[in-house]
């Protein structure tokens, strides 16, 4: 099969996007025939050299009935427009996420092969949530899921399924520049989307009260939503919209946090986390998902629940200020080189030939 036909409804500058991205283009390398569809909004699939495009109109509001309304049209779209396909006997669907469904529902009709990409595992998942989950193990012929945690969160009976662990691109390996000395104010980096199950009001929280170190919030948001969200913080904490690269705030860093909230939303890889790492920086996780996989307490970082303001504010002055920062660092960073970009690329093909 040399002709992938790709999948992706929201393309934007968070993770998910950002690792498909990084896929695609390893495909390319391969000598495959890539088309993409996706919405016409800003992100980490945009523009991307050798690629077919099929864009549509959609993107989220605060209306929820207006979302839905676009997410319907979105779906039909690509139902509609991947019908085409019904000759064309080399093709795979390669849907990322368990979100498009109009894809799915296209290669049930046409007896397309679909491989799937999934990334979530929904907390609390809505009628919604449910309906794209049951479309993707009807229509599936194959997924790869992003962690040994996440496989194990859904019934695999009759599912054939592997682990794919994310990486990090060429491109982010060659932009890598470790500090050559600390110096305080230590600064302290949180990678997120603007979210409240995702411990932004914990970060705000932890500014106030560690007001020696300095803290920066990289957000997957404007401007004008971050003024919107956000009041009364303090100096010591600089919040920053949406960024195409991360480059500059991993220099700066000493510490990088991940502050999901468990009861809330449950990470099942931490790319932001492998990133840090590659910069040989310690990191602070949740204790449960994807990124005890890439985590262990005291090696490269400590993995604690955002709830427990105490034990947060403990293990951060343990790691920047104990004497033991050096030995994390280094760990951290051999941590990361066990996440291999061409290994990643050539699972994923092997994934598609069995398919």
């Amino acid at each position: 099969m040399k002709k992938i036909v790709c999948f992706h409804l929201y393309n934007d500058y968070s993770g998910s996007p950002k690792v498909f991205s990084m896929i695609i283009r390893g495909l390319l390398s391969k000598g495959y025939q890539i088309e993409l569809y996706t919405s016409r909004t800003e992100g980490f699939l945009t523009d991307i050299d050798g690629v077919t495009y099929h864009t549509f109109s959609y993107k989220w509001t605060k209306s929820k009935v207006m979302t839905l309304f676009r997410m319907f049209y979105a779906q039909l779209y690509i139902f509609i427009s991947s019908l085409k396909y019904k000759q064309k006997k080399d093709t795979l669907f390669y849907i990322n996420t368990i979100c498009p469904v109009g894809a799915a529902f296209s290669a049930l009709l046409n007896h397309i092969p679909v491989l799937y990409h999934v990334h979530e595992k929904y907390v609390n998942p809505n009628a919604l949530h449910l309906f794209y989950e049951k479309t993707w193990k009807i229509c599936a012929t194959r997924t790869i899921f992003v962690s040994k945690y996440l496989q194990k969160q859904y019934d695999k009976k009759n599912m054939e399924s592997v682990v794919v662990y994310n990486t990090l691109s060429e491109e982010f390996l060659s932009h890598i520049e470790i500090k050559n000395k600390r110096s305080r104010p230590y600064n302290i980096l949180m990678i997120s989307s603007l979210k409240i199950y995702k411990g932004v009001d914990v970060l705000v929280e932890l500014a106030k009260r560690l007001p020696q170190y300095n803290f920066s919030l990289v957000l997957n948001s404007s401007q004008s939503e971050i003024t919107s969200f956000f009041s009364g913080i303090s100096s010591n904490l600089k919040i920053y919209p949406a960024q195409p690269t991360v480059y500059k705030f991993l220099h700066e860093a000493d510490l990088v946090l991940n502050l999901s909230n468990p009861s809330l939303w449950v990470e099942t890889f931490g790319l932001t986390l492998l990133e840090a790492m590659a910069y040989q920086l310690p990191v602070i996780c949740p204790p449960v998902g994807g990124p005890i996989e890439l985590v262990k307490n005291d090696e490269n970082g400590f993995c604690i629940d955002s709830r427990n303001m105490d034990e947060l504010i403990e293990k951060i002055i343990y790691i920047l200020e104990s004497g033991n920062y050096e030995r994390l660092s280094k760990n951290a960073k051999a941590q990361s080189l066990l996440f291999d970009y061409g290994n990643m690329i050539d699972e994923i093909e092997n994934q598609i030939k069995r398919v």
